[in-house]
């Protein structure tokens, strides 16, 4: 077999792994029973010298008469610290190896990456581009004289700070933001008063204006799951809540926290083909089909009906069940 020809080829690299993998001792008539019929023992050796080339400590040796792998030594491991920028510039290239995918090379990295992936979740740059892109389509609905205060706030929430509101001639609040997310189809501030230490829901529209306060000691009175809370029981009284179950074919193409879309108490599992079954409750507005539709060719809605009759008429721009809210 030609010297390039090894890389893409599936029964060699499937050999490679698996060789790469074993962690004791095993013969070669049961490893190549192991393979199936299409893999016999010659093919095996050829990998193993391939192997050998780079000092992987595994030989055939004779043992009452049969032939066996045996380990001469510890396993290889390659060790690779990367940077911010490496690591991000790394990710970039991901796409580009989507045209071997398929490939038994193509496997074996995929996992890999993908493990590495979700010890960093926090250095996930198609992430934040993705983020970056629900940002930009925000910004279409919003006047641009409020795209500011939109920036203020957002940069008051990641840094913990404090944020005097100006909603009314007169009317003024300090707060401390905690979320901007879509209610009852108008995007919405929850904060909560500093003066007396509760949650709040401020339409984003009434913002006029927003001023950062400096050097504050005030700590949250509320922590994430009490936020959530607050933010489901709003919901409860508008009646616009569902339980959202669906199907994702590919959930590692699908951002499932989408910005400024509450999905309040994910859950992710899989049936018995493998497939990633996720359900959360959302809020039933335009702004959620438009979100769905965005990864329409990875989901399918299994649960409730009403919500799935009601994005086919969304994308069939037919007259819906019932009203939908457009955000301001």
């Amino acid at each position: 077999m030609a010297a390039n020809a090894k890389l893409l080829d599936n029964e060699f690299w499937k050999i490679l792994s698996t060789l790469d993998s074993l962690n004791q001792d095993v013969s070669l008539v049961e490893l190549c029973h192991h393979f199936g019929a299409k893999i016999k023992e010659e093919d095996v050796l050829e990998v193993l010298t391939f192997m050998r080339k780079f000092d992987f400590p595994l030989k055939a040796q004779k043992r009452d008469g049969n032939t066996w792998l045996c380990f001469t030594g510890k396993k290889p491991r390659v060790s690779m610290e990367l940077s911010l920028a490496e690591w991000l510039a790394f990710q970039a290239h991901f796409p580009l190896l989507d045209s071997y995918e398929g490939k038994e090379i193509y496997n074996t990295l995929a996992t890999r990456m993908k493990r590495v992936e979700a010890r960093h979740p926090e250095f996930d740059l198609y992430k934040v581009m993705e983020e970056e892109e629900e940002m930009n389509k925000l910004h279409h609905l919003i006047p641009k004289d409020q795209e500011q205060n939109l920036n203020e706030i957002n940069e008051a929430i990641l840094n913990s700070e404090l944020l005097i509101l100006k909603t009314g001639e007169k009317s003024k609040v300090e707060v401390f933001p905690h979320k901007v997310v879509f209610l009852d189809g108008v995007l919405s501030l929850i904060a909560e008063d500093t003066n007396d230490r509760c949650m709040v829901c401020l339409e984003f529209q009434t913002i006029e204006s927003s001023i950062l306060v400096t050097g504050h000691r005030y700590k949250a009175n509320f922590v994430g799951q009490e936020i959530d809370d607050f933010i489901m029981a709003i919901r409860s009284i508008t009646g616009n809540e569902e339980r959202l179950v669906m199907r994702i074919s590919a959930p590692e193409k699908v951002n499932l926290k989408p910005q400024f879309h509450f999905l309040g108490s994910p859950y992710v599992t899989t049936n018995t083909e493998g497939e990633f079954i996720w359900a959360a409750s959302v809020e039933v507005s335009e702004e959620l089909f438009k979100w769905i539709e965005s990864i329409k060719d990875e989901v399918e809605i299994l649960d409730p009906q009403e919500v799935k009759d009601e994005f086919e008429a969304f994308l069939s721009q037919k007259q819906p069940l019932k009203p939908l809210k457009k955000a301001s």
